[in-house]
């Protein structure tokens, strides 16, 4: 018999079982033997079988009374107190050929753990992979079960504290967290996919305290259903869309993007051109001095006031695909050269640069410039600065690492008394691949295609792929090493440490490590890249902050869009035809669809949706304006959901600092963390580890406004800099 015929007999199979929800001790185990395992591809090394089937496992947790005398508790700041929890309830859903087969629930948390082990136990593969969406909940309230039970874990890695991307044991479980491979919440992720089944949202009261010995109501059993249901529904989907196996499955959203690029520069010998430009190590820790994410930042001039022009924003349609496209890098290695000054840099265009700039008695140009370039957490010295929001208004000494795209627009923004640039090294600057670029383009032009049909699902795929382009180019090349403690310890030093903490694993060799980095043979696109292309989009955006009137005014900037009044729609019209000049200078041009045409990297704007009649800004990530579309006021604070614009009333008056959006209001929780060992409480409900999600409330910070000449005369330590 062949695989094929076995697969379509054990599928057949499969499918007659009517699908259902019960509890865990009432399901037939054995119906999951005819689920067969698959056989990943590649080295025989470190082969495993893996089991086809999807798994998605979830809890739902209660507070425990808050007079409860055996529990810890925490008073807040905010004035609510923390409490223990406890899982009241888990589901888990098993899918496999497309076929939903049961989704089973329990109370405790030792009996989900009893239960996974069953499932795979059940299967005759050697591994079997099971997701939680935003598996760093549910795991903190599950590690010590697991470990009591399972042992362990042999391999983890997390992104950060309290965050596991995957977590492996030596049974053949491996928990994964679906949230990172989404990238979105599971309703949107859901309704996104357009699933059969979606989150039941409302069906579960998150204020209702439970026990583990409770009977669930029709509406709490059909909302724990659905998490689970929709989950493995979801991963269905996913495979499907992306056309890949389950053992294939990326951990991140990213890593679709990944092997495409990886197969396609493998046919174009891509490495090859890697290993003749890679940075060495040293240069490669000099690229990080270099690089810099988004420009952020407020007007200072226009904290606090209330704009009742109409404010217009203006974003770039793509804008670091665009930069991929249109602008020239690096393409051979770094070689050193004199140390010079700016002009010898900004008169070699045909050149990359990256060195250190040495600044002397440095002011801007123009006091009343509102968006200086200057950033001074990228400075490794910095001497009497005054600052505008962590931007340089001036400073006796600054010492910091740029490329030659930052130093167009800061020479064009600052004049310094004496100034140098040394640690020069420089590289020649052509187009990026044509392989890799044909296939950024090729993603906007089929994004650009869906935007105008009905096909939600993939338009909102393809828009996930090109927003990720950028971010394969800038992913460190020397990751950190986070472990979580398993139990708790001393160490040789005498320091205590417990079991749930998180350290950083002290470095290495990361010389060793960055060899390591640069001899896997997936690893082909380049740092410096990655660079470049967040220089070039500062660039734009400054480029963007000219395009105004006398009388019109920038208010703020957010990376790849403007805020304000009195646009120059000439200027903005000038900076679009450039940008379609650019992309034909490399073989690009504008997409046209059903007469429809997009371009890269040109600034836009779309009307009512992006017009305010009111607009106020406090800060970075700190702005509300009240649409013209709806005459709804909608706020950007970072830390606040969107929803927070309730609590304004309906007057911008009200977003002014120190302004209060309590939690309660917004939405906006705060996590608690307790550790403890496995105990049974008074009540009988098993408990360990856990976290409590209490309101959190937000004070709204603006950045200190200041008249011109206030600024430039207010006090500063002396420090002083004639021996550096």
């Amino acid at each position: 018999m062949t695989p094929k015929e076995l697969y379509d007999i054990k599928s057949k199979k499969l499918h007659k079982v009517q699908y259902k929800m019960m509890h865990h001790s009432d399901f037939d185990y054995d119906k999951l033997k005819d689920i067969m395992y698959l056989i990943p591809a590649g080295s025989t090394k470190y082969r495993h079988t893996m089991n086809d089937v999807l798994i998605m496992c979830d809890t739902e947790t209660s507070k425990k009374h808050i007079d409860s005398p055996d529990i810890q508790k925490s008073k807040l700041p905010s004035g609510h107190t923390a409490r223990e929890c406890h899982v009241c309830a888990w589901t888990i859903s098993i899918r496999a050929y497309h076929h939903n087969i049961v989704t089973l629930y329990g109370h405790k948390p030792s009996t989900m753990i009893d239960t996974m082990l069953k499932i795979h136990q059940s299967m005759n593969g050697d591994k079997t992979l099971m997701y939680f969406h935003n598996m760093p909940y549910d795991h903190w309230f599950l590690r010590r079960f697991m470990y009591e039970k399972w042992g362990k874990p042999f391999k983890q890695l997390n992104v950060k504290p309290h965050y596991p991307l995957y977590i492996q044991f030596q049974n053949g479980i491996e928990l994964r967290d679906s949230l990172m491979l989404a990238g979105k919440k599971l309703e949107k992720w859901a309704n996104d996919l357009q699933v059969d089944h979606r989150k039941a949202v409302g069906k579960w009261d998150y204020n209702k305290i439970r026990g583990q010995h409770e009977k669930f109501s029709k509406d709490e059993l059909k909302y724990i259903e659905c998490d689970t249901l929709a989950g493995v529904e979801c991963l269905d989907k996913t495979l499907e869309i992306y056309n890949k196996h389950l053992y294939s499955l990326p951990y991140t959203i990213t890593g679709f993007i990944r092997d495409d690029v990886r197969k396609i520069g493998k046919k174009h010998n891509a490495k090859e051109l890697f290993k003749k430009i890679a940075p060495t190590f040293e240069q490669y820790i000099k690229l990080t001095r270099v690089f810099h994410g988004g420009f952020v930042h407020a007007n200072r001039f226009e904290i606090d006031e209330l704009i009742t022009e109409i404010v217009k924003c203006f974003d770039f349609c793509s804008s670091y695909p665009f930069c991929m496209l249109a602008y020239k890098y690096p393409m051979e290695a770094f070689h050193p050269t004199k140390d010079c000054d700016i002009d010898y840099i900004l008169d070699s265009p045909s050149y990359a640069f990256m060195f250190k700039f040495i600044g002397y008695k440095g002011k801007l140009r123009n006091r009343s410039h509102i968006m200086p370039a200057l950033q001074f957490s990228k400075c490794v010295k910095c001497i009497n600065p005054v600052l505008d929001n962590g931007r340089i208004l001036e400073a006796d000494y600054i010492e910091i690492y740029l490329n030659e795209v930052d130093l167009e627009v800061i020479n064009e923004q600052y004049k310094f008394e004496g100034h140098l640039c040394t640690e020069v090294e420089c590289a020649y600057k052509d187009y990026l691949p044509r392989w890799f670029t044909d296939y950024v383009f090729n993603l906007f032009k089929e994004k650009c295609r869906l935007s105008l049909t009905d096909d939600e699902i993939n338009y909102k795929v393809q828009k996930g792929k090109i927003n990720g382009c950028f971010g394969m180019c800038v992913q460190k090349s020397i990751k950190e090493v986070i472990e979580e403690l398993y139990e708790d310890f001393t160490d040789d030093d005498g320091i205590e440490h417990k079991s749930g903490e998180y350290r950083q694993v002290p470095e290495q060799n990361m010389e060793e490590e960055y060899e390591k980095y640069l001899n896997k043979r997936e690893n082909i696109l380049l740092y410096q890249h990655g660079v470049w292309i967040t220089s070039y989009a500062f660039r734009n955006l400054h480029t963007l902050n000219k395009c105004f009137k006398e009388d019109g005014e920038l208010l703020y900037n957010d990376t790849d869009s403007g805020y304000g009044y009195g646009w120059d729609m000439d200027k903005i019209k000038e900076y679009n035809d450039n940008c379609l000049k650019l992309l034909r200078d490399n073989g690009y041009d504008s997409v046209i669809v059903d007469g429809k045409t997009f371009t890269l990297g040109i600034a836009e704007h779309k009307p009512l949706k992006d017009e305010y009649t009111e607009f106020k800004v406090q800060g970075a990530k700190r702005y509300a304006g009240r649409s013209m579309k709806d005459g709804k006021i909608h706020i950007t604070v970072a830390g606040v959901p969107k929803k927070g614009a309730e609590c304004l009333k309906d007057d911008l008056n009200n977003f002014t600092k120190n302004f209060i959006f309590k939690g309660e209001d917004t939405g906006k929780l705060q996590h608690i963390y307790f550790t403890s060992t496995i105990y049974i409480d008074g009540e009988g409900n098993e408990t360990a580890d856990s976290i409590d999600l209490c309101p959190n409330n937000y004070k709204l910070h603006c950045t200190d406004k200041f008249d011109i000449d206030d600024l430039f005369s207010e006090e500063v330590e002396v420090i002083a800099y004639e021996d550096i």
